[in-house]
């Protein structure tokens, strides 16, 4: 794994070096039906990055932007350690897959997944013995990435909130999740799920090169 710690999130650099591949926010792609993630990434492989700068960013956005550097403080005192932003780490066991990470040790072996969200969102968090299902699959990418890691923070940071303004939940390689629905669960432990995500990412490349290749012949 490679780690660009010289690379800034959210500009020109940061966009470039994540074009093409699957990061945190896309991870959910590689255990869902259907080609949106396939024809998403080969779209981007087929013509050269361009930088967006009309990309919209909206009050949710914009909030998660602000509080990210105090939730990231509390957190790493909560958990005794210090958490850096670093700009991309890349997995170099399969190309196509890598993650920016909220905040990770100096050691990379310990890393943090940071949300701002809406007090209802929060809340919900808050009640949940569990990481919600539409962040867990951001959450267990850290793992298939980084082959060092040893422990992932998830929180949930809203300080408006009287009775818990930071939520915390902690993965590790023997940690079990979800990764199905209540109704139907899946239940693996992380390290079975970092097995089948490398599985389902190889066996994506193969199938992008296949396609790049025919595109280029038509």
């Amino acid at each position: 794994m490679k780690s660009y710690t010289n690379i800034i999130q959210g500009t020109e650099a940061w966009h470039e070096i994540r074009y093409g591949k699957i990061g945190g926010s896309t991870s959910k792609g590689l255990f869902t039906k259907g080609d949106g993630l396939f024809y998403e990434l080969l779209a981007e492989m087929t013509e050269p990055f361009e930088m967006d700068y009309e990309s919209f960013e909206n009050m949710a956005m914009a909030r998660g932007h602000e509080l990210e550097p105090r939730a990231r403080m509390e957190l790493g005192q909560f958990a005794g350690v210090e958490f850096t932003e670093t700009g991309w780490l890349q997995c170099e066991e399969i190309s196509l897959l890598g993650i920016s990470p909220d905040g990770i040790t100096a050691d990379l072996k310990i890393s943090c997944e940071l949300k701002c969200p809406s007090n209802k969102k929060h809340v919900e968090s808050a009640l949940s013995e569990e990481i919600l299902p539409e962040y867990i699959h951001q959450c267990l990418h850290y793992f298939t990435v980084n082959p060092k890691l040893e422990k992932h923070y998830f929180a949930s940071y809203r300080p408006e909130n009287i009775f818990m303004p930071l939520v915390v939940r902690v993965l590790a390689l023997g940690s079990v999740v979800n990764i199905g629905t209540a109704a139907k669960p899946i239940l693996v432990t992380v390290r079975d799920y970092v097995d089948m995500s490398k599985q389902a990412a190889t066996e994506l490349h193969a199938r992008l090169m296949t396609a790049r290749l025919k595109l280029q012949q038509i």
